[in-house]
């Protein structure tokens, strides 16, 4: 009996962690407008750093990603909150961790100061080792957001030009 009353409190207690929300709106390759509970709700994935809009490869990256999330359904949890007041947490996204994807197509770095995680670190390698996405022309010409966030304009201008690459679409609908 006593082994019965635990597992349905862990039952209980994963459901309440796994919210449906709405992505409403997609502010940047990380960051999303979620409707939960009747109401708006900025979350930023945990462990990911995409490139800043102003960045090279930030609106592609950002656009790309509003072609894999907008309006559609995705569960998400919350680990906390950041200094902005977003919530971090994790997406999925038809059973898919929404990080991992992310990483694994080049629209987003896998930040290991954020917190170790091999699937993310695998995902990473892959999408170097292949060129895809932000990576498409090496790793010599990329530029990390927390990197470029504390660059002045020079040095951005030096140190995170990108380079050019055609605007495919990693997704399909």
């Amino acid at each position: 009996m006593k082994h019965l009353f635990l597992f349905f409190t862990c039952c209980v207690l994963l459901a309440s962690a796994q919210k449906p929300a709405l992505v409403t709106r997609v502010v940047d390759g990380d960051t999303y407008d979620l409707f939960y509970n009747s109401k708006r709700v900025r979350v930023r994935i945990a462990h990911i750093d995409a490139p800043e809009l102003k960045q090279a490869f930030g609106k592609e990256s950002a656009l790309q990603v509003n072609q894999l999330l907008y309006r559609r359904i995705v569960i998400f949890d919350s680990l906390g909150k950041d200094l902005y007041g977003r919530v971090v947490g994790n997406l999925l996204l038809n059973g898919k961790r929404v990080d991992s994807l992310l990483v694994r197509f080049g629209l987003a770095w896998y930040k290991p100061a954020y917190g170790e995680d091999p699937i993310l670190a695998s995902c990473m390698l892959l999408a170097v080792n292949e060129g895809k996405g932000l990576w498409a022309c090496g790793v010599e010409v990329v530029c990390p957001p927390w990197l470029y966030r504390t660059y002045n304009y020079e040095n951005r201008l030096r140190y995170c030009r990108g380079c050019s690459i055609n605007n495919q679409s990693t997704f399909k609908n």
